[in-house]
């Protein structure tokens, strides 16, 4: 089973407008409300795929939390949450110009979390999971919570037998990178990566520095490729013509893509290529996964168009 841990979920507000000018009245032209946070996504992402069995787990509060659970519910996606008295989960906006298609993100802080509160978590987990489970521990930390929440949340999860891999900022990955060697690791690239990486050559020579026996490893340098160590071995990763439209989700995709094929045992090779046209897949069209009632036939192929090989 693949547990997907989100300390800080949202609901996410697409909101399609005609011209986005500042200081003026505007009103939408199309709305769109979703589960939303990086470990709900990544479950939704593998359900949808029909790559269970998942769990989605985390941090919920109040209505909005009970309006995300209900969300999920409709996808048909297992959700194990805690949930927090006196707080609402967060609400993130996204405003999409018609003009250019850019797209506008205002997100926001959420609720302060307490360690009570993810031990109460962490909890449900070992309650629900069994040895070998796999727990992809996704986002941004809430409020209250210390950078390294992520090392200690994985030493637990790993003491008792499950594999973890993280996905998440430079700031909660990084200290995760120099004290831990089997935990995988897929960098967010929103926002500064704290890597000083300019070029595939820096991401190579990083992903040899703390690859070490972790099941994955990817700093996401470039939107169009990637390089990426799994079993001990560094590939390449290109899409070849890329028609990409908006990052928003590609990220996730690509991980689900990964811990899919961890889960499965799949050869390194196939994983890559088949995480790589699920990141694709999305940064074309980030709704036609949701949409499109069978994406799985789309995304083999553009399989096609990834190429990969050994560094």
């Amino acid at each position: 089973m693949i547990i997907t841990v989100t300390l800080n979920p949202a609901i996410d507000m697409w909101l399609t407008v005609p011209a986005l000018e500042k200081g003026k009245f505007v009103r939408s032209e199309k709305e769109r409300l979703n589960a939303g946070g990086k470990g709900v996504i990544i479950a939704r992402i593998l359900q949808k795929l029909n790559m269970g069995p998942v769990v989605a787990s985390g941090i919920l509060a109040g209505r909005t939390g009970l309006t995300l659970e209900d969300y999920l519910s409709r996808e048909k996606v297992p959700a194990n949450f805690v949930f927090l008295p006196g707080f609402d989960t967060r609400l993130n906006i996204e405003i999409v110009d018609n003009t250019d298609n850019s797209v506008t993100q205002i997100n926001t802080s959420g609720p302060s979390v307490s360690e009570e509160h993810v031990q109460q978590l962490v909890n449900n987990i070992l309650r629900i999971s069994h040895a070998d489970d796999l727990a992809v521990l996704a986002g941004h930390v809430p409020v209250g919570l210390s950078e390294d929440v992520y090392v200690q949340i994985s030493d637990t999860l790993i003491k008792k037998g499950l594999r973890v891999v993280v996905n998440a900022g430079a700031q909660f990955v990084k200290s995760m990178l120099e004290s831990s060697s089997d935990v995988g690791v897929v960098l967010d690239p929103k926002g500064p990566n704290g890597f000083q990486i300019t070029s595939l050559d820096d991401e190579i020579e990083l992903v040899k520095k703390y690859l070490q026996d972790r099941p994955v490893l990817s700093f996401s340098w470039s939107n169009t490729e990637n390089v990426i160590g799994m079993n001990g071995k560094i590939y390449h990763a290109k899409i070849v013509n890329p028609n990409i439209r908006t990052l928003w989700g590609a990220n996730s995709a690509l991980t689900a893509g990964l811990v899919h094929g961890i889960h499965e045992g799949l050869a390194p090779e196939e994983t890559i290529s088949l995480a790589m046209a699920m990141a694709y897949y999305v940064a074309r069209d980030p709704w036609a996964l949701f949409d499109n009632p069978n994406p799985s036939d789309d995304i083999a192929k553009l399989r096609e168009s990834i190429e990969v090989r050994l560094v």
